[in-house]
């Protein structure tokens, strides 16, 4: 790998001498890389990611969408005179390749990228605190004020139907009709719990339709460990992973922002006593998310947020399960059953909100009334 990505490196325009590449983060789908370039005799760090084209089938539209994002957000930050150096720590900075490119094939036939390193911040699976969740929040809720006025044509779908709930359930359901791996026996719980709960997918589509929701730029996998947090202060820093960027639907956005923050227990928590909605969370998210996104929401996109919470968070969890079924094709998986755990620990959680629904409701409520948004 060191041999090949060193070839990969210098497509990029990016001067310097190689030093050594490490994996670095979390992620599920891409192969990500920490680079070290040798310049001016210090070490200088690049993100570079293979990309993975079994998911994103076009990786010429899925540059050409992240390009566009990154250059309308510096242009907006550029615009409240922020210094280049802040602005590239605010917005990632797709570096171009020698031939002026977003993206280089190698002889291999994979799709690479290159990214300046943000130095001073991290991005966190679960937060440790409060604020952190808050600090999320915000970003992702600014993230969508700043894409408000976002200019055409419309950014191409890099993964169709990705939120598509009605989709998504016929998917789980041919998994699931011909389980290929035998599967389905030790998951008939999480089964039989997702087609009681199955006609939530039908919501937001039907408001969408009545023109009661609109269409929107939204970043649509807006997980805590796609911001980073500044070591030092804590604030936010910069929204990552823009490859679902795409024009969506915000209450998707608060929802999923809301399933991956509303427990401290992991992603694939076997202990699933350790697996509730923590109201403190709750409010901190309610409070973040609007302080960032300000007056953009309509009525029915406020009325519906906890109703996203609990939708997310099945539908989340259908895609693990479905995944589980088709023997782990998607999500990235370490052992065997993760992707279950990953199912059990999801729908446990839409359990869990189901059980606080009043009292989520109440906290939007007082959001409201008492200016908590502001």
């Amino acid at each position: 790998m060191t041999a090949d990505i060193e070839t990969v490196t210098k497509q990029f325009r990016i001067e310097g001498e190689f030093l050594d590449a490490r994996p670095y983060g979390t992620g599920h789908l891409h192969e990500t890389l920490l680079v070290n370039i040798l310049d001016n005799q210090q070490p200088v760090p690049y993100i570079f990611q293979r990309i993975n084209h079994f998911v994103f089938r076009n990786p010429s539209i899925l540059m050409e969408n992240i390009v566009r994002v990154t250059r309308f957000i510096g242009q907006k930050l550029a615009a409240q005179r922020l210094a280049k150096t802040e602005i590239s720590r605010r917005v990632l900075t797709v570096i171009l390749t020698r031939d002026g490119s977003a993206f280089y094939r190698d002889t291999e036939g994979n799709y690479w990228r290159a990214y300046i390193f943000i130095k001073g911040a991290r991005t966190y699976d679960v937060p440790d605190s409060l604020d952190q969740v808050y600090q999320v929040a915000y970003m992702f809720g600014q993230f969508l004020e700043l894409l408000r006025n976002f200019p055409g044509p419309p950014l191409q779908e890099t993964i169709p139907d990705f939120h598509n709930g009605p989709k998504r359930l016929k998917d789980f359901q041919g998994a699931l009709d011909s389980d290929l791996h035998n599967r389905a026996k030790s998951a008939k719980a999480e089964i039989d719990f997702l087609f009681a709960h199955s006609s939530l997918f039908d919501v937001i589509p039907a408001l969408v339709q009545k023109n009661k929701i609109p269409i929107r730029v939204t970043h649509n996998d807006p997980k805590v460990n796609n911001v980073m947090l500044d070591d030092v202060t804590g604030k936010g820093v910069c929204v990552i992973d823009l490859d679902t960027v795409m024009n969506g639907v915000s209450l998707y956005d608060f929802g999923d922002l809301a399933r991956s923050s509303l427990s401290s227990s992991v992603e694939d928590e076997k202990d699933l006593s350790k697996v509730f909605v923590e109201i403190p969370r709750f409010e901190a998210v309610l409070k973040g998310f609007f302080a960032g996104v300000g007056e953009s929401l309509n009525k029915t996109e406020r009325d519906h947020l906890v109703f996203s919470s609990k939708l997310m968070t099945l539908l989340i969890g259908m895609r693990f399960l479905t995944d589980y079924l088709q023997g782990d094709i998607y999500f990235k998986v370490h052992r065997q059953g993760q992707n279950l755990d990953r199912c059990h620990r999801q729908f446990k959680l839409v359990r869990s909100i189901l059980e606080h629904e009043e009292q989520m409701l109440d906290i939007r409520f007082a959001a409201l009334t008492t200016g908590m948004m502001e």
